[in-house]
């Protein structure tokens, strides 16, 4: 059976468990959104997994549906499946469920929802797919990929309190994606497809007042690997071979791995129809020596003028701390010629970032449900990034730009 599939059904066998299972739904609606969007950058190799100057339409484009189903007052479901590139072949299409879940609203101050639902990791979790909902070209790559996954199947709790200057909701959620798959890049091997079990843990404490929304989100994710022959290094050792030559090995192995996640991120209405929106994080790894200890984030500044919105963004991601120092002293090792190829493995495999962007973009509303998007971004990689696939057959892409121009028909109905 697939993920999407046991989510439904999961959904459904909570909906039939309940006392409004046996009644028909009252009220049933359903809607579609899509993105058509073309890519292209002024470089050869891969960047964001699909852009190089040949141009491509799987980065930004997606179609989907949604269905809601209304048994009373108090339980209603949703399924919301769309297609997309597959998440574990760059040359394939794939249909998958994002949401499928059952709600239980007991009072207007609670709401408590069942099965796959979306993680509130970000400002814009919930529509991240709808790009019709948010004037970006896309969400910053730097802020929207510190997690492999958007989605769980498990608990969604919702406490919301009306106060005089807007509402407060805290949302505590726990779940697991049994399939999460995590893309590896190296020059000698290509790309690799690893499989990972993840857990999420959090909870997310949201203000939305008039003129203004404020986010902050506590989040624990505990990931092992689905195959028993993957592990990762746990520690890495600095072996000097004489003759001037080292080489850096890992030590010792670990299956599980934890990630604590700390996010903050804020969407102001400013005077004269400006507005400003950021979001932050801080990703603590856990347990390996070369996972994505990151700190990162964007800030952009966008002006409403009729039909059409202009912004600003800069955005930033970079690895910090023992990872960073650890993964340096690899790209700066001096190995025999018999253990460069390890070596390059070892350095290409790390999830290592050293990126800032600056984006130029803007949307037009065509109708109420359509909007036209265009987008300049400018991405400076310093010491690397794991968004970068490095040619074959040379060193590793650093101290190098990208130039990427994108444009999107995003639509809903």
């Amino acid at each position: 059976m697939t993920t999407t599939a046991k989510a439904w059904h999961l959904a459904l066998a909570i909906v039939s468990g309940s006392a409004c299972a046996g009644a028909l739904a009252q009220e049933f609606s359903y809607s579609g959104f899509g993105t058509v969007g073309a890519a292209v950058s002024n470089k050869d190799y891969k960047y964001q997994r699909f852009i190089t100057d040949n141009g491509t339409v799987k980065r930004d484009s997606v179609l989907g549906v949604q269905f809601d189903a209304k048994f009373s007052s108090q339980w209603s479901a949703t399924l919301q499946a769309k297609v997309a590139p597959a998440a574990d072949n760059d040359s394939k299409w794939e249909t998958s469920a994002a949401w499928a879940f059952v709600s239980w609203r007991p009072s207007n101050e609670w709401l408590i929802r069942a099965g796959k639902v979306r993680l509130p990791l970000y400002l814009f979790s919930e529509n991240l797919d709808v790009g019709q909902s948010y004037e970006f070209v896309r969400m910053p790559t730097e802020m929207y990929s510190i997690l492999p996954t958007t989605d769980i199947a498990g608990l969604y709790v919702t406490r919301n309190w009306a106060l005089d200057s807007g509402d407060l909701s805290l949302d505590v959620y726990s779940g697991r994606a049994p399939t999460v798959v995590q893309r590896s890049y190296s020059r000698d091997t290509g790309t690799a497809f690893i499989s990972v079990t993840t857990r999420v843990t959090g909870g997310v404490l949201t203000l939305r007042a008039e003129d203004s929304t404020w986010r902050l989100g506590l989040h624990h994710a505990k990931s092992d690997f689905n195959d028993d022959q993957i592990q990762a290094p746990a520690t890495i050792q600095n072996i000097p071979l004489g003759g001037g030559y080292n080489v850096y090995l890992p030590t010792a192995f670990v299956r599980e791995f934890r990630n604590d996640i700390v996010t903050f991120g804020f969407d102001i209405s400013l005077p004269s129809d400006w507005r400003l929106i950021g979001e932050f994080e801080r990703n603590f790894q856990r347990d390996i020596a070369l996972g994505a200890n990151t700190a990162g984030g964007y800030l952009s500044v966008l002006r409403k003028m009729d039909r059409i919105t202009p912004y600003v963004t800069i955005a930033s991601l970079k690895t910090v701390g023992s990872a960073a120092r650890t993964r340096q002293k690899i790209a700066d090792v001096v190995a025999p010629p018999l253990a460069e190829a390890g070596q390059r493995q070892l350095l290409d495999t790390t999830p290592f970032y050293d990126q800032y962007s600056l984006s130029l973009g803007a949307s037009y509303a065509l109708t109420p449900q359509s909007k036209l998007k265009g987008e300049w971004m400018h991405t400076w990689i310093g010491k690397g990034s794991a968004m970068v696939d490095s040619p074959a057959g040379a060193g590793p892409v650093t101290n190098d730009t990208i130039d990427v121009l994108s444009l999107s028909y995003n639509f809903v109905f």
